[in-house]
C-alpha cells in the first residue's frame, strides 16, 4: 500500500496543507515561542494527520462555525482573512474520503486533525 499523502490530488492537497499552517502561522504569530507542528498517527487502525499550534485558539462553544465559509471566531482586526480557507479544506478532504475535525482552547492553541482513506 502506498502512503495516503501520495495518492492524493497533489495541487489540491498542497491548499490543505497552505490553509492550516497558514492558520497556525497566522494564530499564533503573537506568542513568544510560537509552535507549529505537523504529525500523523495511527488511532483505531486509521491514519490521521495533525496540525497543531499553541496560539491564540478557539472557544468550542463556536467550533459548528469553522468549517462553513464566511465564519470567523476572531474579529477582523485581530486577524486577517475572510472566512473560507478552513471551508476550502474540509471540501477538499470530503473530496478525497477524508474527513476533518478541531480540538481547542482559547488562547491555549488549536489542532487541526484530518483523514485520508489509504489505498488498497
Amino acid at each position: 500500500s502506498r502512503d495516503t499523502i501520495e495518492n492524493v490530488d497533489q495541487t489540491l492537497f498542497s491548499m490543505v496543507l497552505e490553509n492550516l499552517l497558514g492558520n497556525a502561522w497566522k494564530y499564533s504569530r503573537g506568542k513568544i515561542e510560537a509552535e507549529i507542528s505537523f504529525s500523523a498517527m495511527t488511532k483505531n487502525g486509521e491514519k490521521v494527520y495533525c496540525v497543531s499550534d499553541n496560539g491564540a485558539g478557539f472557544d468550542m462553544h463556536y467550533s459548528s462555525k469553522l468549517f462553513m465559509p464566511f465564519q470567523r471566531l476572531h474579529r477582523q482586526s485581530e486577524f486577517e482573512g475572510i472566512g473560507i480557507g478552513l471551508a476550502i479544506t474540509q471540501r477538499i478532504i470530503s473530496r478525497h474520503g477524508g474527513r476533518i475535525w478541531a480540538q481547542a482552547e482559547l488562547n491555549k492553541g488549536a489542532a487541526f486533525f484530518f483523514t485520508l482513506p489509504e489505498e488498497k
